[in-house]
């Protein structure tokens, strides 16, 4: 069912699926609508439903300049350095706040392929939250990006690879359907993935055999994602480099006072 779906799906958007296997690669699942960035209903419909989007290309003209200036903070500014289970114990040094460091932050949050994606996903009146920065000398085994986040609300992240990512070079690896964080799958899922060893002694394969569907990238696009949904990253240990634009829906006014 799963299958037919995506296929379904990925047909109207003008993308291919591979075979879902463990180390499957996700072709571009689907393609901006002209340049304002504002998503097709089909493509709402895949985030909502898997809790990713790739759209190729997104930043591409600009990518050089976002690159030099990813690079130009982490030159002049200091990073936090952390070596976490969920990393194999190896180091990632990241900034939070790393566009906001940058001289032409606000360009980027204005721009209309950032806010047509994102209003497309959250609706008008959605907050920004601070970006940051990575270098991982990692893998990344099995996690969602929960930690410290609000749940009542919905948060996206749209996250730029500034190196050429293959499934053998760190490309992400997402798990479609784990948005649905209170689903028994997802949670599932979390309490078997609580310890990195989990797939091995739960499933009997390497973690980087789990099945799911892996976005290999170009400098320039966009992997738009639910903070919710499960991920992974192996083979990219070598300085692999995220920028990460956060954002969360409005949130609820106050119930009127009765």
């Amino acid at each position: 069912m799963l299958r037919r779906t995506l296929e379904r799906l990925v047909k109207a958007n003008g993308g291919r699926v591979p075979p879902p296997t463990g180390e499957a690669s996700l072709a571009p699942l689907a393609r901006t609508e002209g340049r304002g960035g504002t998503l097709t209903t089909q493509q709402v419909n895949f985030f909502e439903t898997f809790g990713f989007l790739m759209l190729p290309g997104l930043l591409a003209d600009d990518i050089e300049e976002i690159t030099a200036g990813f690079e130009e903070v982490f030159a002049n500014h200091e990073s936090w350095e952390l070596t976490e289970d969920i990393h194999l114990n190896q180091p990632r040094k990241i900034i939070q706040g790393v566009l906001e460091q940058a001289e032409d932050a606000p360009k980027l949050y204005r721009d209309p392929r950032v806010v047509g994606t994102i209003t497309s996903l959250l609706g008008p009146g959605y907050e920004v939250a601070p970006s940051d920065g990575s270098l991982f000398y990692c893998d990344s085994s099995w996690h969602s990006d929960t930690y410290g986040a609000p749940m009542s609300r919905h948060m996206v992240k749209i996250s730029l690879y500034l190196d050429r990512l293959s499934a053998e070079t760190g490309a992400i690896r997402m798990m479609p359907g784990t948005n649905f964080f209170q689903s028994v799958y997802a949670r599932t899922l979390r309490r078997d993935f609580t310890d990195v060893d989990g797939p091995e002694e739960v499933f009997g394969v390497a973690r980087e055999d789990i099945p799911a569907y892996v976005l290999e990238s170009e400098p320039g696009d966009a992997v738009v994602w639910d903070y919710r949904t499960i991920h992974a990253s192996f083979g990219g240990g070598q300085r692999r480099r995220l920028l990460s634009l956060n954002f969360k829906e409005k949130a609820a006014e106050p119930a009127a006072a009765v």
